[in-house]
């Protein structure tokens, strides 16, 4: 193998330096007979070449003929392995349930409920819970599990464009379904062909995982070991940091020493409200809503890009559902960071105003077992839905089934799933918080109080024209606010600034996309 590469780098060599292919004297000194001769010498020596690597090659493919039983024993040893462990996983798996008869009957019944959705009887003209099979088996899976599905994966957008990119190393403290994991996987997609991207976090996602990120695991308390170890292997020239403050900064804290220490330019992403961390030097900080930058400030040069939306796949669909002007519905984890426990009496609110509206609650955590028990205890619960986790892929069909996003938040910096509903043309109603304000454009659909906006949100639903206009209005917003690749190059635009001067970030390269599939 050796010999053939050798053998290729001498023809390679000739062909680009003309080595023996032209005259060794241009001006024309040199008689044609000379020229043809050494012509001739080149070709011969470029044939000799030639057939030492075919022969190279053929002695290859003999060698490899002989192993390919060898190798596709061992492929098939290895796969039954997998088959075998998965076997033995789905056994333990049911022992341990009929073990645990009473767990794994709640987890049954609680799947089941997250799988029940309403659905609309022309014959009586009413509305019925039904069980949604397919959602039923994820749920399923999940409980219990099994198959982890994948919750996102990278789709580039461009073929690559340079053998040796960039490297932007991305730390972040988890990697759970949310707008800063989303955020991550925007750049893949849409700069990944100019920039090589790994991720460093310290928790990956229990009910799923991810496909497409080269991801490593710092867990936490975070060992400065691991971090520096692959600091060292990925050499980045940027680290780009996710920064959420609180009870993850400790191991923040470490990363961006770690940063520091590696003389890597650091990009600081607020992605939360929290003040920017201020322990080491920072280069340039980011924050994805001017509220959190007025709110907190910045000591360094900082700049606000707000996350970007794929305004294609969350369009509004070619013909609505007329009953979606009777739901309400939102899209959030279910954790105490942007909601808490009052957020579900809102819902209950409005149902108690206007009966015949539909909930559709859509995102799972630790606040979902108090909101059922709260909608049972009002004896609502034929008027709500809730759907559990949905995957990424399947949100677009369920902002399809309402009209009005509900947005009943105690804080946010942002909230990407408002975007997404504005762009799928959706009315979008809650508390006047945060950011909020800044992403509509306004105020006029938010309120202070549980009262103000169940009285505001009863009045619009009773307003179907006034619901379409704001619809409409909003997706206007949305396709000239939160474009992602608008995003993704002024992302672009921040790494060229603080690359080191030898990292060749095609300068005198458009920035939208220029090297299509």
């Amino acid at each position: 193998m050796a010999d053939a590469e050798d053998s290729l780098a001498k023809i390679t060599l000739r062909l680009e330096t003309g080595a023996e292919l032209s005259p060794s004297d241009p001006s024309g000194s040199s008689s044609r007979a000379g020229d043809r001769e050494a012509s001739e010498r080149a070709q011969r020596a470029i044939k000799r070449d030639l057939m030492i690597m075919q022969d190279h090659l053929a002695d290859l493919e003999a060698r490899f003929a002989r192993l390919e039983p060898l190798l596709r024993a061992g492929s098939l040893v290895s796969s039954g392995f997998r088959g075998l462990r998965t076997a033995i996983k789905l056994a333990a798996g049911f022992l341990a349930a009929v073990y645990h008869w009473r767990a794994a009957a709640r987890r049954v019944e609680e799947a089941r409920f997250r799988s029940e959705r309403l659905v609309f009887d022309p014959v009586g003209r009413s509305w019925a819970r039904k069980l949604d099979g397919r959602a039923f088996a994820g749920h399923l899976r999940r409980s219990f599990g099994l198959f982890r599905p994948t919750l996102y994966r990278v789709r580039p957008r461009q073929r690559l464009a340079l053998a040796r990119r960039p490297r932007v190393l991305h730390a972040i403290a988890n990697v759970w379904v949310g707008g800063s994991t989303q955020l991550i996987l925007d750049l893949h997609d849409h700069l990944g062909h100019r920039i090589e991207m790994e991720v460093m976090t310290s928790a990956l996602p229990t009910q799923g995982s991810h496909q497409g990120m080269t991801i490593t695991l710092a867990p936490k308390p975070a060992s400065r070991h691991v971090v520096r170890r692959a600091f060292s292997r990925f050499r980045p020239d940027i680290v780009h940091v996710h920064y959420w403050g609180d009870v993850d900064e400790p191991w923040y804290k470490i990363i961006f020493e770690a940063a520091a220490e590696f003389g890597c330019p650091i990009l600081q992403n607020i992605n939360t409200p929290v003040a920017p961390f201020a322990g080491v030097r920072v280069d340039r900080n980011v924050f994805v809503s001017r509220s959190v930058h007025d709110r907190f400030g910045s000591a360094v040069p900082a700049t606000v890009v707000h996350p970007g939306v794929d305004l294609e796949r969350f369009a509004p669909p070619a013909v609505a559902d007329a009953h979606a002007f009777d739901a309400v519905g939102m899209v959030y984890r279910l954790e105490n960071d942007k909601l808490n426990e009052a957020a579900i009496e809102l819902f209950i609110a409005i149902v108690k105003r206007r009966p015949r509206t539909r909930v559709i609650i859509i995102g799972d955590g630790s606040l979902f077992a108090h909101f059922r028990s709260r909608v049972e205890k009002e004896g609502l619960i034929s008027q709500f839905e809730f759907t559990g986790y949905v995957p990424y892929e399947d949100l677009p069909a369920q902002f399809a089934r309402f009209k009005i996003f509900i947005a009943p938040v105690h804080q946010e910096s942002f909230g990407q799933v408002i975007p997404f509903a504005m762009c799928a043309g959706l009315a979008v109603a809650g508390y006047k918080i945060g950011a909020v304000p800044e992403i509509l454009g306004g105020a006029e659909t938010l309120a202070d109080t549980v009262e103000e906006a169940t009285k505001l949100i009863v009045e619009l639903l009773d307003d179907r024209d006034r619901i379409i206009a704001l619809g409409e209005r909003n997706r206007a917003l949305a396709l000239a606010r939160f474009s992602v690749e608008r995003m993704a190059i002024d992302y672009l635009n921040l790494y060229r600034e603080l690359a080191p001067q030898d990292v060749d970030l095609l300068h005198e390269l458009p920035d939208a996309i220029h090297f299509p599939l």
